[in-house]
């Protein structure tokens, strides 16, 4: 089984501010093009701690099955506990269980619709899941990815100054996290930006008629921080520069950039440029001054399975 497969998913995306990856009314978008209101079983495949089931669930019939697997058994055990005190469980009959992608623990054409977020980035083989996740859907029934393309905000300012941008040192910085990025592919840990190429693989999959969106949520941080969101966004951030989580490793970045091809004294340039940025960040977010438009790129993408007389 691939080492990948069988890790967790990151902690550090696990928190409070997971909540608000999502705007409301946009899920309410989604659930209706998905036809949530007529599904009676959601299967939701590394659900972590069961949020997009949770958050879909509030559009599903009464009676209806909510499945959730993840390999961690502490974010299982945190999905089961939060069953147990929302206002759903009279309503949704939830079922978490511990369970690895390539693996699925659940039998044959059980689910009406299978979903996976951010999942599919972090594993070697994302056919191998994907094949996994239509064995357990009915034909007829919808695979749902929700995966980003990662790279898209390195070309992305966050003020106006820094339009004046120089171009040679930004793809100085480019390649730096174009090598990163296939350092860690070649390393068979994922690739970060495997949103664009979701459509391809369900089509080699052998989906019909798949549907592309993109999430028109920004995870904008905005002076002043008065709100919930904002907050907890700011305590995310000051806690991924505390514990060198979310790309501020050392050792971890060295080794995807050397896979990719890098030379390590350019590394240890660009790391040294990364530091400083890193302090600067810190002061600014905690002087309230740091803004940022959160531009990001999500998709959504829905793939149906075959039905006998179409394959």
């Amino acid at each position: 089984m691939d080492n990948q497969e069988d890790k967790q998913h990151s902690e550090e995306h696990l928190g409070p501010a997971r909540e608000y990856w999502w705007n409301e009314d946009y899920l309410e978008l989604l659930a209706n093009r998905l036809h949530l209101p007529y599904t009676q079983t959601l299967v939701d495949i590394g659900c972590g701690k069961g949020m997009m089931g949770f958050k879909f669930a509030r559009y599903l019939p009464d009676g209806a099955t909510v499945y959730g697997v993840d390999y961690e058994p502490g974010y299982i055990e945190e999905a089961r506990q939060r069953a147990k005190s929302i206002y759903q469980q009279n309503r949704i009959d939830y079922k978490f269980t511990v369970g690895n992608a390539t693996d699925i623990p659940l039998p044959d054409a059980i689910s009406d619709l299978t979903l996976c977020q951010t999942l599919l980035i972090h594993v070697k083989n994302p056919q191998r899941v994907i094949q996994e996740m239509i064995r357990i859907t009915k034909p007829g029934g919808w695979i749902l990815a929700l995966e980003p393309n990662n790279l898209v905000p390195n070309l992305m300012f966050d003020r106006y100054g820094e339009t004046d941008f120089d171009v040679e040192s930004t793809l100085d910085v480019l390649e730096v996290k174009l090598r990163i990025e296939k350092g860690k592919k070649q390393l068979g840990e994922g690739f970060n930006s495997l949103g664009d190429v979701i459509p391809d693989l369900y089509l080699k999959a052998g989906l019909l008629d798949t549907k592309v969106w993109i999430s028109d949520k920004a995870l904008s941080l905005i002076p002043p921080y008065d709100t919930q969101e904002k907050m907890l966004r700011v305590e995310q951030m000051l806690q991924w520069i505390e514990t060198d989580a979310m790309g501020y490793d050392y050792q971890d970045n060295l080794n995807y950039y050397m896979a990719g091809g890098g030379e390590k004294d350019k590394f240890d340039a660009y790391w040294q440029k990364l530091l400083y940025n890193k302090i600067t960040l810190k002061q600014k977010l905690m002087k309230g001054e740091y803004i940022s438009a959160g531009g990001s790129l999500v998709y959504i993408v829905a793939g149906r399975k075959p039905r006998p007389s179409e394959v």
